[in-house]
């Protein structure tokens, strides 16, 4: 089944949501609300997309009918070209923008559904490989809006949570029932949370070796005491419009602390228990979740450097900068990221890994590529505020200003440029300042920076993790050099 949108704007006002509280309040009616209004839109303009674009919609085997492409699982080469290109083509409609689409969890999901036998039946045995397969095929079935909560709330990074005064602020099973488990505990960052209708939970790393912090699930967000305490919106502000802020408009996404109030998690909707152990092999080597999300963040960044290209030479070419060689240098360097992220995309395909039950991207190549991007994206954006300057400020830039006969004047005659009428060059550069300098500009410049963690971090598990067995290949061709060197006489 593929909804459209007037379905998921539907159920959202059905009440099938988490309980959300915003500035103080708890929300009612979160399709009204000016901080949830933008991305409920956006989120039914992805399920309508799917009726525009047939590329979007595939005949699934897993399930026997037509779903979004984000459900479908490779098998070979050729298939995740074809997942590739459909993901490309909703984030081409993002402008690279709006990573907490509903297709980002439906492919962990399909991932999961992937592994159902090789690894969640044969750790965890055949109830939790059904509960996988189960979730999968609801899931394709209903086509309802995923987002996920996964990082624990930094309270003291020096012990691990089961040492904290409250062991409880991890996420943490507090009792077994016969029902199922009783969980308690807060988690980091929900992004779309607040208007997502089901929510996979997981711990991103092992922070402790207490059983209790290791659960997986699957949920609605609107079972008893699920919780999302949003944080501001960044939407335009009071009295202007899209014309102002053409991205904040159309992509702000909300932030939120996921809040699990002894939330009963029913048997069914567990596909990880009570083994630590496990969770880092997990991510980076059984089921490799770490390879598809990042491989699904560079689609993503691909998509965004396509559109920075662009408004990086849009901009340059209408105040005639462009023949400057250092402004081309700056260009330049935009493009050769973008060129790389589109190597890296298809290079991860034609490196891929053929395994009994899916066809993977490269992990080597998909998870540098994003930690590449974590430190690159920022970089454009720096590049961005230095190609401009103080021209970037949009001032003025509203659309008042045009309305009024005694200003637009002015305004048509002062802020028009060779290329460029005053209109133009007003909306050019309210999108360039929309990417550099608002509230949703600069949280998606952190968001990148951060979104996979400590960018640090993700740069040694290149080495510690990533090419923990490949690098002794590396090693070896120093020492094949090393061992035709003489060695001295005795």
């Amino acid at each position: 089944m593929i909804r459209r949108g007037s379905d998921y704007i539907k159920s959202l006002k059905e009440g099938n949501h988490g309980e959300v509280y915003y500035n103080g309040e708890k929300v009612e009616d979160l399709t009204e609300h000016p901080a949830f209004k933008i991305p409920i839109k956006t989120v039914a303009d992805y399920y309508d997309l799917h009726w525009k674009d047939p590329a979007l919609r595939v005949y699934n085997p897993d399930v026997g009918e037509e779903t979004s492409i984000s459900y479908f699982r490779p098998r070979n080469k050729h298939d995740l070209r074809k997942l590739r290109e459909g993901l490309v083509r909703i984030y081409d409609f993002y402008h690279g923008y709006f990573g907490r689409s509903p297709d980002y969890l439906n492919v962990w999901t399909m991932v999961f559904f992937a592994h159902a036998e090789d690894y969640f039946g044969k750790v965890f045995g055949n109830k939790i490989m059904e509960n996988v397969i189960n979730i999968y095929k609801e899931a394709t079935k209903k086509d309802l809006f995923y987002t996920h909560a996964i990082v624990a709330p930094m309270y003291d990074r020096s012990k691990p949570p089961s040492q904290w005064e409250d062991p409880y602020i991890q996420v943490g099973i507090v009792k077994e029932t016969p029902e199922g488990v009783v969980v308690r505990g807060a988690a980091m960052l929900s992004t779309a949370g607040p208007y997502a209708e089901m929510l996979w939970y997981l711990p991103n790393i092992r922070r402790d070796t207490d059983p209790r912090y290791a659960i997986f699930f699957s949920i609605p967000t609107n079972t008893k005491g699920v919780k999302f305490l949003a944080r501001r919106g960044f939407h335009p502000k009071d009295g202007f419009s899209e014309f102002e802020y053409p991205l904040s408009s159309r992509f702000e996404e909300s932030d939120a602390i996921l809040v699990l109030d002894d939330v009963l998690v029913p048997w069914d909707r567990i596909i990880f228990f009570k083994k630590p152990e496990e969770i880092e092999g997990f991510m980076w080597h059984t089921v490799q979740l770490r390879t598809w999300f990042n491989w699904h963040f560079v689609i993503q960044h691909y998509a965004r450097m396509k559109f920075y290209a662009g408004l990086a030479i849009a901009a340059a070419e209408a105040v005639g900068i462009n023949n400057f060689i250092n402004v081309q240098e700056k260009l330049g360097e935009i493009l050769i990221y973008l060129a790389l992220n589109e190597a890296a995309l298809i290079a991860a395909e034609e490196a891929g890994e053929e395994l009994p039950n899916i066809y993977r991207p490269n992990p080597y190549i998909s998870i540098a590529a994003s930690a590449f991007n974590m430190r690159a994206l920022p970089r454009v954006h720096e590049l961005l505020r230095l190609l401009y300057g103080g021209s970037s400020i949009p001032v003025p830039a509203g659309i008042k200003d045009f309305e009024n006969p005694e200003e637009a004047k002015y305004v048509e005659k002062y802020l028009s440029s060779k290329g460029l009428s005053a209109l133009d060059r007003v909306k050019l550069f309210n999108i360039l300042w929309d990417v550099i300098g608002s509230e949703s500009g600069l949280r998606y410049e952190q968001y990148d920076r951060f979104s996979r963690g400590d960018p640090t971090i993700r740069w040694a598990n290149m080495y510690t993790e990533v090419y923990k067995e490949k690098k002794y290949e590396y090693i070896k061709l120093v020492k094949e050099i090393m061992d035709q060197m003489p060695n001295p006489k005795r």
